[in-house]
């Protein structure tokens, strides 16, 4: 029984190893993505800065 345990937990991480590595290796976002989230990310911080003026 023990055995049966230790064989599904080294196959649940090699499984989850190989998802990790896959998500690693998707290939990189869009640019222009990237930037429109830098960009709104920015404006949020202005934003929030104006307000704790008041």
């Amino acid at each position: 029984m023990d055995d049966n345990k230790k064989l599904r937990a080294a196959i649940a991480g090699v499984m989850q190893f190989l998802q990790q590595e896959e998500e690693n290796n998707k290939p990189n976002t869009n640019q222009w993505v990237i930037a429109g989230r830098k960009l709104i990310m920015q404006n949020r911080i202005l934003v929030q800065r104006r307000e704790q003026k008041w």
